[in-house]
């Protein structure tokens, strides 16, 4: 498998601040961020930088999280590829499992929790 320096994650979150904060930890960690602010510019971003990891807001401003994953898994350039959701609303977690995500995150994530995700996804 190719060196985690090479690892692209996309991050589909349409909160600035909070993007900025998982874009500098995950250069910390020495991966390659690519970013999105909606689930359409997040589909879009998929064939553009072909991630291998999704972490993606559960509440996104232009479709529901059940769509997006739906439309993302019929794309050839998601195949394979874990997508995390990530919330405030612990309520969410359910939905999104059951819905097709790999694993849900809960609001504030912290560094070690982010880390720990995208080593179990990435290894």
């Amino acid at each position: 498998m190719a060196d985690k320096a090479q690892k692209t994650v996309l991050i589909v979150e349409n909160q600035p601040n909070y993007t900025q904060l998982l874009v500098k930890q995950l250069l910390f960690a020495g991966l390659k961020p690519a970013v999105a602010i909606t689930g359409e510019g997040g589909i879009k971003k998929v064939a553009e930088c072909h991630p291998d990891l999704i972490l993606t807001e559960a509440e996104l401003s232009d479709m529901d999280i059940i769509e997006f994953i739906s439309l993302l898994r019929q794309r050839s350039e998601a195949d394979g590829v874990p997508v995390v959701a990530m919330s405030v609303f612990p309520h969410l977690k359910s939905k999104c499992l059951e819905g097709g995500y790999n694993d849900f995150l809960q609001k504030p994530i912290k560094m070690i929790g982010l880390m720990a995700h995208v080593r179990k996804f990435l290894q």
